[in-house]
């Protein structure tokens, strides 16, 4: 059978679909009807965004253009997922050509060569204990099919080791994990989770203290337990970062318990300097189960060999999409291929350069900008005391003045710097820091 008229016509259409992308970036809307089908968005959802962003669909590097015409420095990335910016022509092209494939969707029962190679590539570069690899949609969908693993090999066992400030997904079980009460209002208690204090770099006692309290829950409730899950640096909770030192006495404990370690990268994958903090903090050899996701454009739960689970416990009419498939594994070649991880990468020098536009922020302001922490493309810092009233101000009047960002944590609060590494320049981190400065005053 003869496919070239229909790849020509698939190729046809795409080219019609960025010319309506540029024709749209030539006829913006007027703020008022753009602000009518934010309304209208609100309306549909049951809820209004968190700030009027519509996009156009035109975007550059670190920046993105509304719908209606005006121009933003995109520090949030929807949530950090686009390291690589907007408007990506390395990437566009990537999708345009996976979008002729004659698979939309792929899945358990039908996948073409994209899903073998993704996955290959994910294990080239994975820790070294880590065997096999399972795709899928979103980070909490790889999440819970972790979660499914560690039960299976514990037989059973139901309940769950997490620290306090952590965030694991908003499913029905990751919303239990998660130490957010306000995500789990009118839903039933269904497992048992144990929450441990996260490091406090401010208490020389810290370390310690958590080992206790580790050790308090095994010996209590040590045959309730399937795993113990961490994010080696905390997300929504604001960056916050914790040394080796401090997971390993843990790891052990648990080791000794026979109780599995599951590290959540589903934030922290491609953007702490490394491709994983696991290899970061030197911590593969205590790793049980991986989950990643965010700029991976899907998620993907990878294991050791023994912990392979029974056919049919996890499985998935859908495992991700064509196109995102082909843009994740072209996203692995740009960063280990582009200067972008390692001591000596964008992401590791844009962290000091962040850092040092902090200080100096922080000179100007005094004890207004304090508790600076993360790693690589990923920093947070507190405004004021941090009350989570006057950090979401602050976002907002930042977002007016063309800079948008987003928060971390509850009270206090956190403001949070998603740096688009792969793309921003050293004057554009400039120029947010000079507006954040703007709308300190």
């Amino acid at each position: 059978m003869d496919y070239g008229p229909k790849f020509e016509q698939g190729l046809r259409l795409m080219l019609e679909a960025i010319a309506a992308a540029e024709d749209s970036a030539n006829a913006p809307l007027a703020p008022a009807a753009m602000m009518a089908e934010l309304n209208e968005l609100a309306e549909l959802r049951g809820r209004p965004a968190f700030y009027p962003y519509l996009g156009s669909g035109v975007g550059h590097g670190a920046r993105a253009m509304l719908a209606d015409g005006r121009w933003v420095l995109d520090m949030a990335l929807g949530i950090g997922v686009h390291l690589f910016g907007h408007g990506n022509l390395d990437l566009i092209e990537t999708a345009i050509r996976a979008a002729a494939s004659d698979l939309v969707m792929q899945g358990n029962l039908v996948f073409n060569r994209e899903y073998n190679l993704l996955m290959k590539a994910l294990l080239a570069h994975a820790p070294r204990s880590m065997a096999h690899c399972w795709l899928s949609l979103t980070g909490a969908d790889a999440n819970e099919n972790a979660l499914k693993l560690v039960r299976q090999k514990r037989d059973g066992r139901p309940g769950v080791i997490a620290f306090r400030g952590c965030f694991h997904g908003r499913t029905s079980a990751m919303a239990e994990v998660t130490d957010r009460p306000d995500y789990r209002v009118g839903q039933p208690q269904t497992f048992p989770v144990r929450y441990l204090p996260f490091y406090d770099r401010h208490d020389s006692r810290s370390a310690a203290t958590t080992l206790a309290s580790l050790r308090q829950i095994i010996a209590r409730d040590g045959d309730q337990i399937a795993a113990m899950i961490v994010e080696l640096v905390q997300g929504e909770a604001g960056f916050i970062t914790a040394p080796r030192e401090f997971f390993v006495p843990l790891f052990e404990q648990c080791r000794s318990a026979g109780i599995p370690i599951w590290i959540d990268e589903v934030q922290t994958f491609a953007r702490v300097s490394e491709l994983f903090a696991t290899d970061l903090l030197n911590l593969a050899d205590y790793a049980d189960v991986i989950t990643i996701g965010k700029i991976f454009h899907g998620s993907a739960l990878l294991f050791r060999k023994e912990f392979s689970p029974d056919p049919a416990l996890i499985s998935g009419t859908y495992s991700g999409a064509t196109v995102p498939m082909t843009i994740a594994r072209r996203i692995l070649e740009k960063l280990t291929t582009e200067q972008i991880l390692g001591p000596e990468g964008r992401e590791k020098q844009l962290e000091k350069l962040t850092r040092d536009h902090l200080e100096r922020l922080s000179r100007t302001k005094p004890g207004l900008i304090s508790e600076v922490d993360g790693v690589g493309a990923m920093i947070a810092f507190r405004i004021g005391d941090g009350a989570l009233n006057r950090v979401r101000e602050f976002i907002r009047r930042c977002f007016d003045a063309g800079l948008v960002l987003y928060y971390g944590g509850h009270d206090p609060a956190c403001v949070r710097l998603f740096l688009p590494a792969g793309v921003l320049t050293e004057d554009e981190l400039g120029e947010a820091f000079v507006i954040m400065q703007r709308c300190l005053e």
